[in-house]
């Protein structure tokens, strides 16, 4: 029997029986029960006492779980006897969800992934992973915990099959599921949390049978069948195991299947089975996500195995422990009153225990050898791994070998029709670690007023390091044959310290560029609308560039962003006139309601800009040789500043500080909100032209635009650009499945609603408001908003906008 529960009784020192039914058990020398369960079937004890330095083969055979009915009131109130177990598990949710101030433990993980199936190709790129097993890996980690939230995980050792250098992305602290949370997120999983079988309103999503009654050690424990209400709610199908009386979770066996909102994965079988440890609190002593996936011509399956072991638990009730001190009565001293001195409570953990650092991965972890894997593996391997181990450590060297590598080159290399409309093509030297990228035909050949029929030829060079770039040199030669000028530029990207993300860029050339170098409008998007509509909506103008670029990370969640810049600007007029419908193009001169002349005379500026972004408490994953930014719990705000100088021959002097802020918010079942919001201000304006106004990122084109927390959909891109103060803000709630699951029919098409509101205010435009309804995930893939907008209480403009929702 795969995975059944090993483990010694009294204590928290198990394990699981591997795939093949097979476990091993180390502990002290001496008479020891073990325990072998698995759920579903009856538990089992064998007693032994092993002399120090022997070993012993026991072996279990269980039998199914043999279900007694005792004797229940029924009442005209409750259906089924299970509503009342229920009932009384909620009622001492809160209770067990709080028991624990802080504990700590050693986690072992093992994770398997199998791949059964796979495309030759994918969007034009040759697939060159094998079958079979493609990911195994283990780990042994110190798991720390204070109540409510605080988790900090140590790994001290890690192996990866077939990659000796790797860490293993096993992680204890992601694998905490406690179902007596009401709701917990699973990121990556779902866009929306999980609620649980005894949270306080699961009567609403969940309907419950009693399947029978488990005698175990004394226990009367009581099998509930959790079903769905409804099968699009984000709830679990299965067996919640609860013991009479305490109404603990016993053991817990559910499922989540693709009707449950799970992402890229067919289905996802958890199993947790809890013993009892100190004070009497029952803690996780093992616990398994078993999955399948198909997606994209990708078939296969895989589990994560969890053993806990060596638990250290802190109630938030206090009591002394057997070995704490009895309390003494000291000698009173002359003229005062006797006392008693209570024994002191045991502090277990503290704040100061830990860090932001949610993961941090010892030096040496993945340099540990065989013999000491064979020493603390407390779940066999099963042949099938051993040999994947043995065959990928003994090709390791051949698959980094330059034979190897040519010969899976010499297949990627190969030139595919997909390459020039998907991914653009790439051509490999994996043993030298350097790539040569070409781009695809939408993004080489573009049409615009200014130059016409465009060839845009931006090709990136890169060097890289077994963790991440060394250096990336992008070069790009541009030609319009309209006003048959030829452009050229080079940029440079070099990473001096990836853990510090400290990195250096520099550029130089001359090309041509949006007014706004936020870059509203596409080029593909441009091109579509200017040759077939006959509205060219980009504003280009043209300018030799040199500059300077810094960014480093000053302390955990400060990163600093500098950039020293000299150009030399010249505006551009339209050379070209053909598109379909023969219309007569905009001039390419912007339209403003602050300046009424947005030309501007060759002129050169001197430019240094500063943005600092502050995250706080940001959490981090700390690895050897890099360091995984993950998230804050609390918004992060960035100051903006950006200086035109008059020096060295630049003709501009003006100072604009912006500060902004950006939040991601989850609403429990409701959605996921973003919210960003920035305002800022011109300190001086004396000499600055129409490219240093600070632009706003309209769209008058049925495409939304790529994603951006300040973008506007329905707002002309020049007319209320500024160089006085301005506010604007942006909100976005995706609702996910929350409102079209409770509609029948419907729900099956995993549709997901989403409205929107953004405003922006300037002393010449007033108070503009965008308010934006839509529907994403359609075919899994695309989205459709409706907006309409006003000006100063004044209905302005209405529009659609599809895109990608996904």
């Amino acid at each position: 029997m795969p995975f059944a529960t090993v483990y010694v009784e009294g204590s928290t020192n198990g394990t699981t029986s591997n795939a093949d039914g097979r476990y091993q058990l180390t502990f002290d020398a001496g008479p020891a029960t073990i325990v072998a369960q698995y759920i579903g079937y009856a538990r089992q004890t064998q007693t032994i006492d092993l002399p120090p330095g022997e070993h012993a083969t026991i072996n279990f055979e269980l039998a199914p779980e043999t279900l007694v009915l005792k004797e229940v009131v029924i009442s005209a109130s409750e259906k089924d006897p299970a509503r009342q177990v229920i009932r009384n598990a909620i009622r001492k949710r809160k209770y067990y969800a709080d028991e624990v101030s802080a504990y700590t433990c050693e986690v072992y993980i093992k994770g398997l992934q199998r791949l059964d199936k796979k495309p030759n190709s994918l969007l034009g790129m040759t697939v060159t992973i094998d079958t079979g097993i493609v990911y195994l890996s283990e780990s042994i980690s110190k798991l720390k915990y204070l109540h409510p939230d605080k988790v900090n995980e140590t790994m001290i050792s890690s192996k990866v099959s077939g990659n000796n250098n790797a860490f293993s992305y096993n992680q204890a602290s992601e694998m905490r599921i406690n179902l007596y949370e009401n709701s917990f997120f699973i990121e990556g999983l779902s866009e929306r949390s999980f609620i649980s079988p005894i949270a306080n309103n699961a009567f609403l999503y969940y309907d419950y049978q009693m399947a029978g009654t488990i005698v175990e050690n004394g226990l009367f424990i009581n099998k509930i069948k959790i079903i769905p209400k409804r099968k699009t709610d984000p709830v679990f199908s299965g067996y919640l195991y609860i013991i009479e009386d305490s109404w603990r979770i016993h053991s817990v066996d559910v499922r989540l299947t693709k009707d449950n909102g799970i992402e890229f994965l067919d289905s996802l079988s958890f199993n947790q089975v809890f013993a009892p440890v100190d004070y009497d609190i029952w803690m996780p002593i093992s616990q398994r996500f078993t999955f399948k996936f198909r997606a994209f011509g990708f078939k296969g399956s895989g589990h994560f195995t969890a053993i806990y072991r060596n638990y250290q638990v802190e109630p938030n009730y206090w009591q002394p422990r057997v070995s704490d001190p009895k309390p003494v009565t000291e000698a009173p001293k002359k003229g005062a009153k006797k006392s008693q001195k209570e024994p002191a409570k045991e502090t277990l953990l503290s704040k100061e225990d830990f860090s932001n650092a949610v993961v941090t991965v010892m030096d040496g972890a993945n340099e540990k050898d065989s013999i000491y894997w064979a020493s603390v593996r407390p779940i066999p391997l099963t042949e099938i791994e051993v040999r994947d181990y043995q065959i990928k450590d003994s090709i390791g060297v051949i698959r980094k070998s330059k034979p190897y590598k040519d010969s899976i080159d010499q297949v990627r290399n190969k030139f595919k029709p997909g390459n020039l409309f998907f991914n653009g093509y790439t051509h490999f030297n994996s043993y030298n670690r350097r790539y040569f990228s070409f781009p695809t035909l939408v993004e080489g050949l573009q049409y615009n007023s200014v130059e016409g029929l465009v060839t845009n030829l931006e090709f990136s060079f890169q060097k890289r390091t077994e963790q991440s770039f060394d250096y990336t040199i992008k070069p790009g030669l541009r030609y319009g044959f309209s006003n048959k000028k030829l452009q050229a530029k080079v940029e440079v990207t070099k990473m001096i310290n990836l853990k510090k993300r400290l990195i250096l860029t520099g550029g130089l050339g001359r090309y041509v560029f949006q007014v706004n170098e936020q870059e509203p409008i596409t080029p593909f998007s441009n091109s579509f609308f200017t040759l077939v509509r006959g509205e060219n909506y980009m504003r280009l103008f043209q300018k030799y560039f040199t500059y300077f670029g810094y960014q480093k990370e000053l302390m955990n969640g400060v990163l600093l962003n500098g950039k020293l810049s000299y150009e030399q600007r010249e505006t551009l007029e339209n050379t070209a006139s053909y598109n379909v419908f023969d219309k007569t193009f905009h001039s390419n001169t912007p339209v403003n309601r602050e300046m009424t002349a947005t030309d501007f005379p060759k002129h050169q500026t001197l430019t240094a800009a500063f943005r600092l972004r502050i995250r706080f408490a940001q959490q981090y994953i700390e690895r050897p040789d890099r360091k995984i930014i993950l998230s804050s719990e609390y918004p992060d705000v960035y100051v903006f500043y950006k200086k035109g100088i008059n020096l060295l021959g630049g003709d501009t002097n003006y100072d604009l500080v912006k500060v902004g802020s950006e939040y991601s918010l989850r609403v429990g079942q409701v959605g996921t909100s973003k919210i960003s919001a920035q305002t800022g201000l011109f300190l001086n304006t004396r000499r600055m032209y129409f490219p240093d106004f600070h632009h706003f990122n309209g769209n008058l084109t049925y495409i939304r635009q790529a994603e951006s927390e300040n973008q506007f959909q329905l707002l002309d891109y020049y007319p209320y650009s500024t160089q006085d103060r301005f506010l604007q803000a942006h909100y976005e709630h995706h609702f996910n499945e929350f409102i079209f699951n409770k509609i029948p029919g419907v729900r099956r098409l995993n549709l997901q609603a989403v409205g929107s509101v953004n405003y922006l205010t300037t002393p010449v435009l007033g108070h503009y408001f965008e308010f934006g309804a839509g529907i994403e995930h359609i075919l899994k893939f695309f989205r459709v908003d409706f907006y309409t907008s006003v000006t100063n209480g004044q209905h302005s403009r209405a529009g659609i906008r599809f895109g990608a929702g996904f």
